[in-house]
């Protein structure tokens, strides 16, 4: 599910050196593209939306249902359990029953984050920044950038990551600057994962060569 530097990511690190050059660029401190105002996390894929409220202490809606300490997540996404930690080192714990091992590093030119690792089994290698996030995680390839304050562009997923892309718009709120890098680098993994948004399942192919019948030959007329 790896691209080369050369296809979106080489893209993203290039529009974020313009972005720098022009001093249009978040902060170096800020790793997203946030919106002026509150409000929920909003993001849609296709024709399949949710929306995720994050308080204080409780990240909740669209299937999540996660308690939020400082330096853990956990609850339940979906049904299934979460368990996520990081009081030193490296993300680790559990999604599902997969084990879930999630590294952070800074971008040597450019700003924001790589995430690498596992994440619910799937193999995880997902920059985020405040000029787009492309990548793996959880199961499902991005690519997206920034246009009007959200980021928008596409996905696939597995098992039909070789499919037609599915359009993406996700829109985050002022809060979640408040949140410590690894929690942002946790919460977004989630979302992002296929069992933040499961993606729609395949459409049945269409038999084209099937006829209507009457009733069976060993059927009389009908009354």
């Amino acid at each position: 599910m790896s691209r080369p530097e050369s296809g979106p990511r080489g893209a993203l690190g290039r529009l974020s050196a313009v972005l720098l050059s022009l001093g249009l660029a978040a902060p170096a401190s800020a790793q997203l593209a946030v919106s002026e105002r509150g409000g929920p996390i909003r993001f849609q894929v296709g024709e399949e939306s949710l929306t995720v409220s994050l308080s204080r202490d409780v990240v909740r809606g669209g299937g999540f249902d996660l308690r939020r300490t400082g330096s853990s997540l956990k609850g339940r996404l979906r049904g299934g359990d979460v368990d996520l930690r990081w009081p030193q080192g490296p993300i680790v714990g559990r999604v599902g029953v997969e084990d879930s091992r999630l590294e952070l590093s800074r971008m040597a030119s450019e700003q924001g984050l790589r995430v690498d690792g596992e994440l619910a089994h799937w193999p995880t290698s997902l920059v985020i920044s405040p000029v787009g996030i492309s990548g793996d995680v959880g199961g499902c390839s991005y690519t997206l950038t920034v246009a009007g304050g959200h980021y928008t562009g596409w996905r696939t997923c597995q098992p039909d990551v070789d499919g037609e892309p599915t359009s993406v718009s996700l829109s985050l709120p002022k809060t979640m600057e408040v949140l410590g890098e690894k929690e942002q680098a946790a919460l977004l993994s989630l979302l992002l994962s296929a069992q933040g948004l499961p993606p729609a399942p395949p459409r049945e192919a269409s038999d084209s060569g099937r006829t209507l019948e009457g009733p069976g030959l060993d059927e009389g007329p009908r009354r």
